[in-house]
């Protein structure tokens, strides 16, 4: 960042507000979006489904949380990967922290599309005279603007919504887990199609673990970040994960797996089939919660992305400007109008197009998390004076053995996912790669992690 910027980035996160955001950012689209078509491929094992895509998630998201202890910045993967691979070669460093910036960006501003779409099809529950083509863009404008207001009075809104979605998910899973115990466990065939189906599944529910760094992305406004940070985020992910587990066991234990399949909205038919009377009120609780935060989160994780490349000149300058209040107003308002852009492609009968890039952002996020596994093995072979607040457990030999397990994993997942998305993320990562070499490499002022420090 250049010297002569006078306003600077305020640290007003505390660990709740950090926990909330992660919390938040999470639960959002995976369990609303993606319920029926998981189910389609699995059948009864949907919850192991969740759990599979939960522990790849949390075995990745320690090799985020253990660099987030060490370099505690703005961009997360994209700082990651800048100095994790940098005794190997400057230019991949940079490359590669610019595919992580880039893919953030488009990923979760789509995302933030496809989530605002579902809390304007929950919101008609309460208010049936307001249809989705006003509600869906208007949430997408008011978080927006929030998000301009300051980072502070987001957080704390962010979190009173995220205790009530996780209060309205558990009650919503101790009613269906109730009607039913034995739940999936009732059906002779556990798995419709097989290990195959399974992991079909996975790949889908994917879309429900993307936000593993969104807290990290904002290592700037943390308070006490090397210790807040990794811990605030590893630990919104295990609640999730054990969110979507008991939701996922409880929506097959009430209802018919075929009725579930076919449903627009299996988590509604699932409570108003063991709770008639308030089943609707509490879904649209839930719904509306999850999704506001879950938008949040998109916007946050993808403005700081933008602003942290751009400080470094690897995208214009224009979007690291900071307010008065710290908050980068230009890549707050780019990821808002991208994701207003998005809702609108809905809006405008352009679901599937939304949809595969939906799945496009799944494998970008897979990816990365691909490849900030490989960057932690590489940070503990190439850096011996290692000394993070958070260390990955589970090692051989200084190598954190379970996060190349975790690689493994999400190589399988991938393949799963839909070829044509899969070619969408191929083609962001070349045009990416373009963007470095005609536009990035020449103008990058570098920042070390003192330079960062001193700003």
């Amino acid at each position: 960042m250049e010297k002569s910027q006078k306003n600077s980035i305020v640290r007003s996160l505390g660990f709740t507000d950090l926990w909330s955001i992660g919390v938040g950012a999470l639960v959002g689209g995976g369990i609303f979006t993606v319920i029926a078509p998981a189910i389609s491929e699995t059948g009864p094992s949907l919850f192991i489904a969740f759990l599979i895509a939960g522990i790849l998630a949390i075995l990745s998201s320690m090799s985020y949380a253990e660099m987030a202890s060490k370099w505690p910045y703005q961009g997360a993967s994209y700082v990651y990967s800048k100095y994790a691979f940098y005794p190997i070669s400057k230019d991949l460093s940079k490359l590669i922290a610019l595919w992580c910036s880039g893919l953030y960006f488009l990923s979760f501003s789509f995302a933030a599309g496809a989530v605002n779409l579902g809390f304007a099809g929950y919101l008609t529950v309460l208010l049936p005279w307001m249809p989705p083509y006003i509600s869906g863009p208007l949430i997408s404008i008011l978080i927006t603007l929030m998000l301009l207001f300051g980072i502070n009075f987001t957080g704390k809104i962010n979190t009173v919504l995220s205790i009530i979605q996780i209060v309205s998910l558990l009650a919503i899973a101790f009613f269906t887990i109730s009607s039913n115990p034995a739940g999936p466990f009732t059906y002779t065939d556990l798995f419709t199609n097989g290990i195959g189906g399974l992991f079909a599944a996975v790949a889908l529910i994917a879309f429900g673990q993307m936000q593993v760094e969104a807290v990290l992305t904002l290592g700037e406004e943390a308070k006490k970040p090397k210790i807040n940070l990794p811990y605030a985020q590893i630990s919104a992910l295990i609640t999730v994960v054990v969110l979507y587990v008991l939701v996922g066991y409880g929506v097959v234990s009430s209802s018919p797996i075929d009725d579930l399949a076919a449903s627009a909205a299996p988590l509604a038919l699932a409570i108003e089939n063991v709770l008639p009377q308030y089943g609707p009120f509490l879904i649209a609780i839930a719904a509306l919660t999850a999704t506001a935060t879950s938008t949040i989160g998109c916007l946050l994780g993808a403005s700081r992305m933008l602003y942290a490349a751009a400080r470094e000149h690897a995208f214009p300058m224009v979007f690291a400007k900071l307010s008065k209040s710290g908050i980068p107003y230009n890549a707050v308002l780019a990821t808002g109008i991208l994701a207003l852009a998005a809702t609108f492609m809905s809006i405008f009968g352009y679901a599937e197009v939304l949809n595969i890039l939906i799945s496009a952002a799944v494998f970008a996020n897979w990816f990365m998390m691909i490849l900030m596994n490989i960057a932690l093995v590489i940070v503990r072979k190439t850096r011996p004076d290692w000394d993070p607040k958070f260390r990955y457990p589970f090692n051989i030999k200084n190598v954190p053995v379970l996060a190349l397990v975790a690689s493994l994993g999400c190589m399988i997942i991938i393949t799963y996912v839909n070829p044509i998305a899969i070619a969408i993320g191929i083609g962001w990562l070349i045009l990416l790669t373009l963007w470095y070499y005609l536009y990035a490499k020449k103008r990058w002022n570098f920042l070390s992690a003192e330079d960062i420090d001193n700003l």
